[in-house]
């Protein structure tokens, strides 16, 4: 009796595993079938599948903009030297023969520097380099020249006359030799050289203070 009383719990324990196991593996089947479970791996497998994607596009959405920080300096150089090189600021309108404005020509495109007359120039530099061609000693002094030879009215300007601006000073600062079709030409600190420029640009017309004729 005491054998048999031994072996029916130990039968007693297996067959209640066995339907503990079965019972589970029931329930496991169930909720396959009826999808319990599911929101949870698809959210996992959603989180999964947005890391993923968040990797992808990260460095995209940075390359366009380093792109265009790219493409944005090295345009910029070009656009300056596209903006000095205009080739109609190194072309002066067809004069009347004025010994002035043929010597001028000579001197197109020559780079500014202030203080110079001789290779590079600055305004007045320029005006006294091209009149000592003609025989013609003035100062290098805007202010010194424009206190010399006879003034003239914005309206009676004609090819080799000086003109004068009041860039920051309340007085002659700058002078340029007018070449007809109200243009100027000048060394221009703004435009780093010789050029020719117009009287009606706001910024010339503005500071604009009159005019000299130099008797040549």
């Amino acid at each position: 009796m005491r054998g048999l009383s031994t072996r029916f719990p130990t039968r007693g324990r297996l067959r209640a595993s066995y339907l503990h196991f079965a019972l589970v593996a029931a329930l496991a089947g169930a909720h396959a079938w009826l999808g319990i479970g599911a929101p949870s791996q698809a959210h996992a497998a959603t989180r999964k599948a947005h890391k993923g994607t968040a990797k992808a596009v990260r460095p995209a959405a940075h390359e366009p903009r380093s792109r265009h920080r790219r493409s944005a300096r090295h345009s910029a150089p070009a656009h300056r030297a596209a903006r000095v090189s205009r080739p109609d600021k190194l072309i002066i309108p067809q004069g009347d023969g004025s010994p002035v404005v043929a010597a001028a020509a000579r001197f197109l495109g020559k780079p500014y520097r202030f203080g110079a007359e001789s290779g590079a120039f600055d305004c007045s530099g320029f005006v006294r380099r091209v009149f000592a061609r003609i025989g013609i000693d003035l100062p290098h002094s805007a202010r010194e020249q424009f206190a010399l030879g006879d003034r003239v009215r914005r309206d009676d300007l004609e090819p080799g006359d000086l003109v004068f601006f009041d860039t920051h000073r309340h007085a002659p600062t700058h002078v340029g030799i007018y070449v007809g079709d109200d243009k100027f030409v000048h060394a221009a600190s703004h435009g780093g050289r010789v050029q020719v420029d117009s009287l009606t640009d706001t910024y010339y017309a503005h500071r604009y203070l009159g005019a000299r004729r130099i008797d040549s």
